[in-house]
């Protein structure tokens, strides 16, 4: 008996231990140029060592602007520079392992580097999967992320697209090599990642990003190489390579809700119809599923689905409208259940909460920042009163990148909506953005919204007794290159508070020059360390506070 009770404690401690580790795949980040005279030398001694152990490590090469001329840098500056700064590269050939390893010149690491690694278990597991959409124009990655022991919030997911393989018939810079290999080309949706919630230990997470691929040299190279990192210490915990073939799931029965749109980011009234986008994560077809959502609480608007998705299949349902009662803080609350009238093997999945503010009470004059994509035409907004009226509208428009800064003045107490669309599904991500508000506040902003996206807010006029500010703010020069001065009169004594802003509302500086007496006041900024742009002044009294636009340019 005693053996039998010895045997059953040590299988359930072998489980424990398994549970808790993953093989690793060590991730070299590789950094490179076309013209630089050692890469050619080291370059292809990392490739054939890595196609010697594929099982054992992975690469992404990043190109530098360094020392001269490289098309691979060219095709994605911003994030071959972010890479390269987040590391400290300074010179290249560089390598840097699995984070925090090892950084420095690739004559310092070796396959026992590797092989010490790889003996260091993972507390990840990391899968995916890749595809060309049918008309071949995006390329689109999934990247399942499986915890195998208790992991900290905060980490960050990266998916990169690789092009495996690029092959030059004539040298693109001057170091002779023709053939490189593993070279980022996007990383999505950015340079910053995913960052993931925290993990108990069997809990899993699937990620998707698509791009609509550009400076490609041949479309059939294309792949991915997912990791995940601590950006405190900047060691990678896992990576893995994508692969044509679809990944295994976690589970059989698996519905998840991804996505809750059709949402604004604020209220002032109460009506509300969501879209709920679910996908089926798990190996058994998904045939029928309820979708419940409710708002403060309030009664449940129930659809039950049916259809059929397999793995990794979604659909977008358009709930009914409800009213509810507008609160500070409105929570809507997205659940599914009964998937093919079953219990959820994964219900974690199962539930989505938006917690979304009361709008805010607005001057009269809203000021609209709004930076185009490479799709300008699909870009369109408007402004509409509580009775769905159009007061200002905008779009579509013609030049990619073109940047947009326009103020709007409303003359009616109301509660009014912004809205933008995209018609092409994709919002502004291709390296456009908005945002709409007035003074340092917010009302909507964004730039992977999907379709559409909108915040409400209520114009209020109030009166102000007596201005204590006797003329317009007096700023000069404006446009200013360097030093701007402005001036004002006071007509009694009274605190003085300024701030710089920029165009998104974020705070640049804020000045407290305390009490003042009345007269004539003359600040002066010094703004030479600013980029070029559109800012603003805001003067702010104790009981008025006025807001004035400067043009920095250099």
């Amino acid at each position: 008996m005693k053996k039998h009770i010895y045997l059953g404690l040590l299988l359930i401690l072998f489980s424990v231990l398994v549970m808790g580790q993953s093989q690793r795949l060590v991730l070299l980040e590789h950094f490179t140029q076309a013209s630089c005279g050692p890469c050619a030398t080291y370059n292809p001694q990392i490739n054939n060592l890595l196609l010697a152990n594929p099982d054992k490590f992975t690469a992404i090469m990043y190109h530098t602007s360094w020392p001269g001329y490289d098309p691979m840098y060219n095709h994605n500056i911003p994030e071959n520079g972010a890479r390269t700064t987040y590391y400290g590269v300074t010179s290249v050939p560089n390598s840097v392992l699995d984070g925090n390893i090892y950084n420095g010149h690739p004559s310092g690491w070796n396959i026992t580097t590797i092989n010490n690694r790889y003996a260091v278990p993972s507390p990840f597991e990391i899968s995916l999967y890749q595809e060309l959409s049918p008309g071949q124009d995006k390329f689109k990655v999934y990247m399942l992320i499986k915890a195998t022991e208790d992991v900290d919030a905060g980490m960050k997911a990266h998916m990169v697209v690789i092009e495996k393989h690029i092959h030059f018939n004539t040298q693109p810079g001057s170091n002779g090599e023709v053939d490189f290999y593993n070279v980022m080309k996007k990383m999505l949706p950015n340079q910053n990642g995913t960052e993931l919630p925290a993990f108990a230990a069997g809990e899993y997470v699937i990620l998707q990003y698509s791009w609509e691929h550009q400076n490609v040299y041949d479309i059939d190279e294309l792949a991915a190489v997912g990791f995940v990192q601590n950006n405190s210490s900047k060691e990678v915990l896992q990576s893995g390579n994508s692969s044509s073939n679809v990944f295994t799931p976690v589970y059989s029965t698996d519905a998840e809700v991804i996505d809750v749109s059709n949402v604004s980011q604020s209220y002032c009234i109460g009506n509300i119809q969501p879209m709920v986008t679910i996908q089926n994560n798990g190996s058994d077809n998904l045939t029928s599923l309820d979708i419940i959502y409710t708002i403060n609480n309030e009664a449940p608007v129930v659809f039950q689905w049916s259809g059929s998705l397999s793995l990794l299949e979604s659909e977008t349902i358009t709930m009914s409208e409800t009213t509810f009662g507008v609160m500070d803080i409105n929570t809507l609350n997205v659940t599914l259940s009964n998937p093919n009238g079953q219990v959820d093997d994964y219900p974690d999945n199962n539930v989505k909460i938006v917690d979304i503010p009361k709008a805010l009470d607005a001057p009269a004059t809203i000021t609209l920042v709004l930076k185009l994509d490479n799709s300008p035409e699909e870009t369109t907004w408007e402004f509409t009163n509580s009775q769905g009226e159009v007061i200002y509208e905008g779009g579509p428009y013609t030049t990619p990148g073109q940047q947009i800064l326009e103020q709007y003045t409303f003359d009616v107490t109301d509660c009014n909506t912004f809205t933008i669309n995209d018609a092409g599904g994709d919002g502004l991500t291709e390296g456009g953005s908005f945002a709409v508000g007035f003074q340092t506040f917010i009302i909507a902003q964004g730039n992977t919204f999907g379709s559409k996206a909108e915040g409400q807010f209520i114009i209020s006029f109030t009166e102000v007794e007596e201005n204590l500010v006797s003329q317009t703010i007096n700023i000069f020069p404006n446009p200013v290159k360097d030093v701007l001065n402005f001036q004002f009169t006071l007509e009694q004594e009274e605190q003085v508070q300024y701030s710089l802003i920029d165009p998104l509302g974020r705070e640049i500086f804020n000045v407290d020059e305390g009490i003042e007496s009345s007269g004539q006041k003359e600040y002066i900024l010094d703004l030479s360390t600013l980029n070029a742009g559109i800012y603003y002044l805001s003067v702010e009294l104790r009981s008025l506070k006025t807001i004035e636009k400067i043009i920095i340019t250099k």
